[in-house]
């Protein structure tokens, strides 16, 4: 005979046990929460990780704030991001790689080459540090090869004096800590390097807190270091630039040699909200206005010559006659009154490909003077109405909008006045005609390809000869 369960002991029709939650704090019960960060594969026993609770009851989030980031698709160094030193060993940019001892004929007892950043990244209390790379390499180390990646400033066939890297010699793979000048803390990661595959890439992630490192290869942890208690943080400089080198500590007996490939890098500081605006974290991973990878070097975007100035010349409506730049200095003689456009400043961003990522521009703002030289305004005021001018597919600023779904489509530039500059009759050499400065809540948008340009209409004007206007143009943007 079947038994009836329905209301049978503390059971509901569904031979659910029926609870009702105690109101007196006393019987209540509480549940402690862990994360699993890593499920133990390596390690043999998990990471867990407990979240906290504010004083005032909130779940404490960390927000994850971009520090440095870069990509080795050019086939030249950013100079602007990266400082290199070599001695016989090579390094080459090629085929979407970093190539460390590019030749991999590298065999004398101190031959080195590194790649280390110009931008040094700071310890900031107990937020860490993740410091990722990407890389492979092409045969297995021999003896006396030692090839790093990490933080720290680097001398040349030697360790940094200070700091934390990858290691990879034929005795393993390592994560290292060396704390001013002293003894390196060196922890296995990989015993036997022929376990790792050949020409694979891999993530390789330091994440360097105030008293442990964590060492992950794609997204598993394989140890933790501990920083010795007689060290206040892992390295005491505080602040580190990232690095990537390869030397020979004695004869390497081999050749070919090791080839070390990298993709990427990039540096995070965790956890804490520093606030910086996107704008900032662009610019500090390299997008401002230093260059970009697989372009000019310097101030491509800036006219602005070390010891001389730019030629003088007639403005036009359709080519960039002052010069092919945003920013700097550009000379335009006196134009007479007219109702066309003409251009003062024009630049074209990167169209971009495989070996120049394409970034678009966020133009924040911009400020525009204007100084008469040669000779004071005669005749006639000088005014001109100053706009920028950005989106169009072409230089020229008679460059119509496509129709709908015409065959290549093209698009006209779009226009937003900033304001008016202007000379009165008898302005003397070196008179101001005024100063723009215009910033926009909302960038504009500049997309690979597109142009951005100063541009004026001379409202009133007399074309004089010998008379010529400085128009000095200072854009704040940066790339993303």
């Amino acid at each position: 005979m079947a038994m009836d369960v329905v209301n049978t002991g503390n059971l509901d029709a569904g031979s659910n046990i029926k609870v009702a939650l105690s109101q007196v704090p006393a019987y209540m019960g509480g549940v402690r929460m862990f994360a699993e960060n890593d499920d133990g594969a390596i390690r043999g026993v998990p990471s867990l990780k407990s979240p906290e609770v504010s004083q005032d009851f909130r779940m404490r989030v960390g927000l994850d704030t971009i520090l440095f980031n870069d990509t080795f698709n050019a086939t030249a160094q950013n100079t602007g991001n990266w400082k290199h030193s070599f001695a016989t060993m090579t390094m080459t940019q090629s085929a979407g790689f970093l190539n460390v001892n590019a030749a991999g004929t590298s065999t004398a007892s101190g031959n080195y080459a590194y790649l280390q950043s110009w931008r040094y990244f700071p310890l900031i209390g107990t937020a860490p540090i993740a410091v990722e790379f990407t890389w492979h390499f092409t045969a297995y180390p021999t003896a006396n090869e030692v090839f790093q990646a990490g933080m720290g400033v680097c001398t040349g066939a030697a360790d940094p004096v200070d700091g934390v890297w990858f290691e990879l010699t034929s005795a393993g793979l390592y994560g290292v800590q060396r704390y001013n000048s002293g003894v390196a803390t060196k922890k296995q990661l990989i015993a036997d390097v022929s376990t790792l595959p050949l020409n694979a890439n891999a993530k390789y992630v330091a994440v360097i807190g105030e008293r442990a490192i964590e060492w992950w290869i794609d997204d598993v942890l394989y140890a933790e270091s501990e920083v010795p208690n007689a060290n206040g943080q892992p390295f005491i400089t505080t602040a580190l630039p990232v690095f990537m080198q390869k030397y020979n500590n004695a004869l390497v007996g081999s050749s070919p040699n090791m080839i070390v490939k990298f993709g990427d890098v990039s540096v995070t500081l965790m956890d804490l909200n520093s606030s910086q605006t996107w704008a900032n974290q662009m610019a500090s991973s390299g997008l401002g206005m230093q260059g970009l990878n697989g372009g000019t070097m310097g101030s491509p975007q800036v006219q602005w010559a070390n010891a001389a100035l730019p030629t003088a010349a007639a403005a036009t409506n359709t080519t960039a006659a002052l010069g092919a730049f945003l920013g700097g200095i550009f000379l335009m003689n006196a134009p007479a009154t007219s109702a066309t456009d003409v251009i003062i400043a024009s630049y074209q961003n990167p169209l971009g490909g495989v070996n120049q990522t394409p970034r678009t521009i966020k133009l924040r703002g911009i400020k525009v003077d204007c100084v008469n030289s040669v000779v004071a305004v005669a005749t006639t005021a000088s005014v001109f109405a100053v706009a920028v001018a950005w989106g169009g597919t072409a230089v020229s600023l008679a460059q119509a909008e496509a129709a709908s779904f015409v065959n290549n489509t093209t698009k006209a530039r779009r226009i937003q006045p900033i304001g008016v500059i202007s000379f009165p009759v008898g302005a003397a050499v070196g008179a101001l005609g005024g100063t723009i400065q215009f910033d926009f809540e909302a960038p504009l948008v500049i997309n690979p390809g597109e142009f951005v340009q100063v541009i004026a209409k001379i409202l009133v004007g007399t074309a004089t000869a010998t008379e010529v206007f400085q128009w000095i143009v200072s854009p704040n943007l940066y790339h993303e």
